[in-house]
């Protein structure tokens, strides 16, 4: 059964103005919001969210606790932690990651900006977590000697992390064919390739795809490569939501998968799959009423309802961004209560560039 965590209180912040909870609980989890470093300052009377990046890192991870202490839980708990980082935010990387206070592993994507104007990064965290997802560590195509592998060819470079993927799985006991969502962060320099990389997904994930989620960034985590790829994967059998056939047959992706009772859905945009065009051109409200319209679609093939969502994450386009607030009005108008935890975010670009925005989402179906 889907919770908010309830006991956690941010002086500065009215639940009632945002179409978010603050953390969910369901399936042995917590998912909780992105968090900033935005307070209250007493000095000006105003939210602010600016500082030197350690200070803004300190400060995210102090309200990270507070929220999962409210939950029960530690920061010790925590299975994914996600850092959004601005440009001036990588560069500081080494400062945000000495204030890291959980023990996995961390992702990094670089964010044109953030909701927050002044925020230099956002954190996203889970704690806990269904006992069959294994999540694999931010993949890179760098080698054991730290080489960039297939340098400048994002072919290439796709390939070698979904084997390294695999690998990396076989040492679990299990394989590609048990992945249930990827996320692919891409640079716009590589757009007109990107449908080249389909071949390699073609042969290592399918026929069963997974969820997947393909954004455009304008930097990647290092500076010398092209491609970095999240994998989750799950011991427990995989099944693929059948949504909108005939649309994905040639894809290389799913609508979403379902693994016990979680279910994982892909990266949704204005892509309307029974014409092919996009839905509300130039309007990020009526592209967001589309998408989650969609996923409303999909979690009800899949025995669910927009209710059972845990988590969603927004990327919009730097263009959409003055225009978010619309975003909320529809949460509120079509999400159940309570509301998933969220994270929204702008990054450069989508792989259409008619489209504003682009949903992913987790759901727990309660059974």
């Amino acid at each position: 059964m889907v919770q908010a965590v309830e006991g956690v209180v941010f002086p500065w912040l009215d639940p009632s103005r945002y179409s978010f909870a603050l953390g969910i609980e369901a399936e042995g989890a917590t998912w909780l919001a992105g968090q900033t470093a935005s307070r209250h300052d007493p000095a000006s009377g105003r939210v602010v969210s600016g500082g030197p990046a350690a200070e803004q890192a300190r400060i995210c991870w102090d309200k990270i606790e507070a929220v999962l202490e409210a939950a029960g839980r530690g920061v010790g708990e925590c299975t994914e932690v996600v850092e959004y980082l601005t440009a001036e935010g990588l560069d500081a990387q080494d400062e945000i990651v000495g204030e890291r206070r959980a023990s996995c592993a961390a992702s990094t994507m670089v964010v044109d900006a953030l909701v927050r104007p002044d925020a230099v990064l956002e954190v996203e965290v889970v704690a806990g977590g269904p006992s069959h997802q294994v999540r694999l560590p931010q993949l890179l195509p760098i080698d054991s000697d730290g080489s960039v592998v297939a340098s400048g060819d994002l072919v290439g470079q796709c390939e070698w992390v979904l084997e390294e993927a695999g690998r990396q799985l076989a040492e679990l006991g299990l394989g590609l064919e048990h992945v249930v969502r990827t996320v692919q962060q891409t640079t716009p320099a590589t757009r007109r390739d990107y449908r080249a990389t389909a071949e390699a997904r073609r042969r290592l994930l399918g026929p069963a795809f997974p969820a997947s989620t393909g954004v455009l960034t304008s930097r990647l985590p290092h500076p010398d490569v092209l491609v970095a790829l999240d994998v989750w994967a799950s011991t427990a059998p995989k099944e693929i939501v059948r949504h909108a056939e005939d649309a994905y047959a040639s894809l290389t992706f799913s609508p979403a998968t379902v693994a016990d009772s979680v279910v994982y859905i892909s990266g949704t945009t204005a892509w309307d799959p029974t014409t092919g065009g996009t839905i509300g051109e130039g309007d990020v409200g009526a592209q967001a009423e589309f998408v989650y319209d969609q996923i409303r679609q999909v979690l009800e093939a899949a025995g669910g309802g927009i209710d059972d969502l845990v988590k969603t994450i927004e990327y919009v386009t730097p263009e959409a961004l003055p225009n978010y607030r619309d975003v909320n009005t529809v949460r509120e108008n079509v999400l159940g209560r309570p509301f998933p935890a969220s994270t929204g975010v702008a990054i450069n670009a989508l792989l259409s560039s008619d489209w504003l925005i682009e949903v992913e989402a987790v759901a727990v179906l309660n059974q």
